[in-house]
C-alpha cells in the first residue's frame, strides 16, 4: 500500500506542476495584454486568477484523464521503468500542446479581444493564408516559441523529481486491490464533477461570468477550454422567446425601403471601399485632437456624410462581409461565411442590384480564396472577383499576404474605367493586415507610431489618396457614390477602444463628388449590417429584404448595433449598452455618460433593459430560427 500511494503523491505533484504552469500562462497573458486589464484592480486581478484554476483544472483533467486513470489502477505494472517512460512521454507531449494555443493567445488576443475558439481550425483550412504567412509569423512572434520551449523544458525537469523506484515483485491482497478500486471510483467522480460542474448547466464559458466583470473574463478562461466549449458549436439551437407574432412588434427581419428620396439616386454606380483593421481612434478625424495616420481620408471625410455613431459587427475580417453584404451580422461562435449555413440563400447586396442591370464585382489583392472572400461574394450575388491571381504585375507582390496596396488601387480604378455602368464594385485592402510591411521607398516618409500597424495605416492611406486622384479624371466618378468602412478593430492606444464600445469602433462614411446632401455628420448608430438597406436606400430602390439592419436615413426605423463574443451578446441602442448571455440580461451601461463602461445600472433603469433584452431576444430568435430554416430570402 506504501507503494500505491507515492505513485498516489507522485501524480498529485504533477498535476500541481500543470496547475502552476497554467497560471504562469495566464500572468504572462495578463502582461502581454496589460492595457486591456489596466483599469481593473488587483482585487479583480486576483479573483480572475483564483477562478481561473477551476478552469485550468477542468483542461487538466479533460486532457490527463488517462495519465490519471493509469497511475490510480491497481497494479505492479506501474512500477515497471518503461511504463513509467510511457507515463511521462504522455505527460509531456499532451500537455505541451494543450498550452500551446493559450501562448499563441498571448499576440492573437491583439486581434480578436477574446480567448481563441474552435473556428481558428476552420479559418486556418480556409485558404492557404496560415501555411503562406507561417514563416513571417515565427519570425515576427518567435519569443512564443521560445516560452513555450522553456516551459517543456521546466515541465521535464520538474517530472523527474520525484521518482518512482521499482520494488521487487509482490502479490496484491484483496483487501488492497478493494481499497485502490475505491480510490480510484472516488476519483473518477472527482473529475466526473470538476468537467460537468455541479450547476445543473455544464461548466461553459459563460460560467466565467459569475466571478468577474465582463473585461476579465478572457482572464479567467484559458484557451484550450474556450477551443473545447465551442467545439461543434456550428449548430445553431432554434430559440422561442416569443411567439412569433410577439416577436415581429419587436423585431422584424423582413425590412421594406421606404424610401423618400426625391433626387433619384437610380443608376449611380457605387463602390464599397473596405480597409483593413482601420480603427477609429487612428483616423484624425475621429479624434479631439485631430492626431491620426489618415491626413488624406481626414479631408476627404470632411466632404463626406460621416456616420459618427457606427460599429462593426464582428473582430474579425471573415465575419464582415457577411454583415456589409448581406446584413448578416455573426452572432454565434463560428463565423457565417465557416458555418454549415453559409450556403445559404441570401438577399445580398451586388445581387439585389444586378436584379437593377448593375454589373458586379469584387476586388482583393491576396491570394485568391483568402477567408472565404472568394465563395462569398460571389454567393452574395458578385458576378466577377479579382484576387492576387489575376493581378497583372506580379513584382507588386509584398513577399507576404498579397499586392500592395498602392499600386492595386491603381489597377481598381483603371478595372472601373471598363466596367459597363451602372457597377457595384467592392475593394477591400491589405496593407494594414499583418506584417504590416510598407515599401521600402516609403519608410523613412511615412510615420510610425506606438504599433507597427500605424505606418502601414498611414501607406494604406497614402495609397487611397492617389486613388481618388486618378479616379477623379474618369467618366464614371462624378456618377459613383463611395462607401467607405473598415473590417474590424486593431490593438488600441486609448483604454476607451479596448472596452465593449470602443472594440467595434469603425468609420463608415459615404462620399459622392455630386452629391452636396452627402456632407456633414448623421448621429444614428449605423453598423455594418445596416450598409446593404443605406445603399440600397440612397438609391432610391424600395425593396423587401431579409436583413439584420436598417437604413441610416430611415428615420422611423430602430438604430442599433448588435454583436456577440465570448459567450455574451450585446445591443448597443440610444445612449445604452446592453450585455446579455443568452437566457438573461447581465449588463446595462450609460455609454454616453460612462465613458469607461464601470457602472452597472441594471438594476435601476429597469425600463430601458427590458425594452433592449426584448430587441435583443427577438433578433437572436430571428437570427438563429431564419439560418436553421434557411429562410433569409423574401421569397
Amino acid at each position: 500500500m506504501k507503494k500505491y500511494f507515492s505513485h498516489i503523491r507522485a501524480l498529485v505533484y504533477r498535476l500541481l506542476i500543470l496547475i502552476i504552469v497554467f497560471q504562469v500562462t495566464r500572468l504572462l497573458f495578463l502582461l502581454f495584454n496589460l492595457s486591456v486589464f489596466e483599469s481593473s484592480n488587483s482585487s479583480d486581478l486576483l479573483v480572475a486568477f483564483l477562478w481561473g484554476t477551476r478552469f485550468d483544472i477542468w483542461v487538466i483533467f479533460w486532457f490527463n484523464a488517462i495519465f490519471i486513470l493509469l497511475n490510480l489502477i491497481p497494479g505492479n505494472y506501474k512500477d515497471r521503468r518503461g511504463f513509467q517512460l510511457f507515463l511521462k512521454c504522455y505527460f509531456i507531449i499532451v500537455n505541451s500542446i494543450i498550452l500551446l494555443p493559450n501562448l499563441i493567445d498571448l499576440e492573437y488576443f491583439k486581434f480578436t479581444n477574446k480567448r481563441s475558439t474552435a473556428d481558428i481550425f476552420s479559418f486556418i483550412s480556409t485558404g492557404d493564408d496560415t501555411w503562406v504567412m507561417l514563416p513571417q509569423f515565427i519570425k515576427d512572434f518567435w519569443f512564443i516559441i521560445l516560452i513555450w520551449v522553456l516551459i517543456i523544458i521546466s515541465m521535464w525537469k520538474l517530472y523527474k523529481l520525484i521518482k518512482i523506484k521499482a520494488l521487487e515483485n509482490t502479490v496484491l491482497k484483496t483487501k488492497h486491490i478493494v481499497f485502490q478500486l475505491m480510490i480510484l471510483v472516488f476519483a473518477c467522480f472527482f473529475m466526473f464533477i470538476v468537467l460537468r460542474g455541479s450547476n445543473l448547466r455544464p461548466v461553459n464559458i459563460l460560467s466565467a461570468a459569475r466571478f468577474v466583470t465582463n473585461k476579465e473574463i478572457p482572464l479567467v478562461l484559458n484557451t484550450p477550454f474556450s477551443i473545447i466549449r465551442t467545439w461543434s458549436k456550428d449548430n445553431l439551437v432554434a430559440k422561442k422567446y416569443f411567439d412569433e407574432n410577439v416577436s415581429a412588434k419587436y423585431f422584424s427581419p423582413v425590412y421594406k425601403i421606404k424610401s423618400e428620396n426625391e433626387n433619384s439616386n437610380q443608376g449611380k454606380n457605387v463602390v464599397i471601399i473596405i480597409l483593413e483593421s482601420f480603427s477609429k481612434e487612428y483616423i484624425g478625424y475621429f479624434n479631439n485632437n485631430g492626431k491620426g495616420f489618415t491626413p488624406f481620408l481626414d479631408s476627404l471625410f470632411g466632404k463626406s456624410l460621416v456616420f459618427e455613431n457606427s460599429y462593426a459587427n464582428g473582430k474579425k475580417s471573415i465575419e464582415s462581409l457577411p454583415a456589409i453584404l448581406a446584413g448578416i451580422p455573426s452572432l454565434s461562435e463560428t463565423p457565417y461565411v465557416l458555418s454549415k449555413y453559409s450556403t445559404n440563400k441570401i438577399d445580398g447586396l451586388p445581387g439585389i442590384l444586378k436584379k437593377h442591370g448593375y454589373s458586379t464585382s469584387f476586388y482583393h489583392g491576396g491570394t485568391n480564396g483568402t477567408m472565404g472572400f472568394d465563395v462569398f461574394s460571389m454567393m452574395a450575388g458578385c458576378d466577377n472577383y479579382y484576387g492576387k491571381n489575376e493581378y497583372p504585375n506580379s513584382p507588386d507582390y509584398d513577399g507576404h499576404w498579397g499586392i500592395w496596396d498602392e499600386p492595386y488601387l491603381q489597377y481598381f480604378s483603371k478595372q472601373l474605367e471598363n466596367k459597363k455602368e451602372p457597377f457595384f464594385s467592392v475593394v477591400y485592402t491589405l496593407s494594414s493586415h499583418h506584417p504590416y510591411k510598407v515599401p521600402e521607398k516609403y519608410k523613412t516618409k511615412l510615420p510610425t507610431g506606438k504599433y507597427e500597424i500605424m505606418q502601414s495605416i498611414a501607406y494604406t492611406d497614402l495609397a487611397l489618396r492617389k486613388f481618388f486622384e486618378k479616379a477623379k479624371s474618369s467618366k464614371w466618378f462624378n456618377n459613383t457614390v463611395f462607401l467607405i468602412t473598415a473590417d474590424h478593430t486593431f490593438w488600441a492606444l486609448d483604454e476607451f477602444y479596448n472596452n465593449r464600445i470602443g472594440m467595434y469602433s469603425v468609420p463608415i462614411a459615404m462620399y459622392c463628388a455630386n452629391d452636396s446632401l452627402l456632407v456633414g455628420k448623421n448621429a444614428n448608430i449605423m453598423q455594418h449590417s445596416d450598409i446593404t438597406p443605406t445603399i440600397l436606400d440612397y438609391l432610391s430602390f424600395k425593396d423587401s429584404i431579409i436583413c439584420f439592419g436598417r437604413s441610416a436615413f430611415d428615420n422611423t426605423a430602430l438604430h442599433f448595433s448588435i454583436n456577440y463574443i465570448s459567450g455574451n451578446y450585446q445591443l448597443i441602442k440610444d445612449n445604452y449598452l446592453l450585455l446579455f448571455d443568452g437566457d438573461k440580461s447581465v449588463a446595462l451601461f450609460d455609454y454616453k455618460k460612462d465613458r469607461m463602461l464601470n457602472n452597472n445600472i441594471l438594476d435601476s433603469v429597469k425600463t430601458k433593459s427590458f425594452e433592449m433584452e426584448r430587441l435583443i431576444k427577438s433578433i437572436i430568435q430571428n437570427y438563429n430560427n431564419r439560418l436553421i430554416s434557411n429562410k433569409l430570402t423574401v421569397n
